[in-house]
């Protein structure tokens, strides 16, 4: 184990996990600040720039399980100075589109960052004044101020007209751009879908029926063909769901009951198991230990020291020296003297 991580500590090729190309020189290895992630330089440009482009800001890490920010210090680093501010401005556009105490000027030409007070205001109809341009405007709906109207979801504000490519997300207010394609727009900071046009709500159109009627009737961009072929692959997905479901239901009613049996005999010798177990337990934790009384110890003790002094007894009685004639007399004569 040893031997393998020297190798692995040694090993001077890097295989970067964007392009999963072999570099050699770890020079073009560039690593990320906060979580220390690394790629190669020329991905970490190219991830980087089509971030700004995109208006995906901030950046986070390339590694889709990270995710911590890039730096402002190693942005300008990687970035040119054109694509840096870019994404600074980028940056303090999302910043105060998500701050509810924020909000920039609805005028087109103003552009400049108002703080409000109390963040209920803007769920009311409420006149606020620019303070650059001295333009009044209403803080529910952001067009111009109407003091004998009420506002609605088809009150467009000034920088919404029907043929700008400039305009405001109607859910989050972000600012987004469109150039060409299709009339089907998702908004990228809060993936909300609506019409360009007329800015309504497109999340549940499905089959895009809002194109059919309407002042927006076949603006959507597309052809009749590949609007035919769109809502006959969300057919065709419906109907290949059901037909899943509708097979699968007879399959799992004829085994659900084999599923259930084995189900069954797998937690009944669960169970047997733990009930064998837990009667060896008992019978382990009340079975008496046999120890030995001290009496029967000393009776065991007696019996073989009694044992042991009979056979040096006769063993002594055995030897040459006890056969001897004066010793028997002398034995002889102790048992003629009476006892007294």
């Amino acid at each position: 184990m040893v031997e393998e991580r020297v190798k692995l500590c040694d090993e001077t090729i890097f295989q970067c996990s964007i392009c999963c190309n072999n570099i050699n020189d770890q020079k073009n290895v560039y690593e990320i600040e906060s979580c220390h992630c690394q790629f190669c330089k020329e991905c970490v440009y190219q991830y980087c720039t089509s971030q700004i482009n995109t208006a995906l800001v901030p950046i986070i890490c390339p590694n889709g399980e990270c995710n911590n920010q890039l730096s402002l210090n190693e942005l300008s680093i990687l970035l040119p100075d054109s694509q840096f501010q870019l994404y600074n401005k980028l940056l303090l556009d999302h910043e105060v589109t998500n701050d509810p105490h924020r909000l920039f000027c609805p005028h087109v030409d103003c552009g400049h960052i108002l703080s409000i007070a109390d963040e209920r205001k803007t769920r009311k109809e409420y006149p606020m004044t620019c303070t650059k341009c001295q333009t009044t405007f209403c803080l529910k709906c952001r067009s111009q101020w109407h003091p004998n109207k009420h506002c609605s979801d088809l009150l467009t504000p000034y920088e919404m007209e029907p043929d700008s490519n400039i305009k405001r997300c109607p859910r989050c207010r972000f600012p987004l751009e469109w150039i060409a394609g299709c009339a089907q727009i998702m908004c990228v900071n809060c993936k909300h879908i609506f019409c360009w046009y007329c800015l309504k709500s497109l999340d549940n159109d499905f089959f895009l029926l809002h194109f059919e009627r309407g002042p927006c009737r076949n603006r959507l961009g597309h052809s009749r063909a590949s609007l035919f072929f769109h809502r006959l692959t969300i057919v065709g997905i419906f109907i290949g769901l059901t037909l899943l479901f509708l097979i699968t239901i007879p399959f799992l009613i004829i085994t659900a009951p084999c599923l259930l049996c084995c189900r069954y005999k797998q937690i009944k010798n669960r169970l047997k198991n733990l009930t064998k177990l837990g009667q060896r337990f008992q019978q382990q934790q009340y079975t008496p230990t046999t120890h030995p009384s001290p009496s029967s110890s000393l009776n065991q003790l007696n019996s073989s020291s009694l044992i042991d002094i009979e056979q040096e007894s006769r063993a002594v009685l055995k030897s040459p020296l006890l056969s001897s004639p004066s010793l028997t007399t002398i034995d002889k004569t102790k048992s003629d003297v009476p006892s007294v």
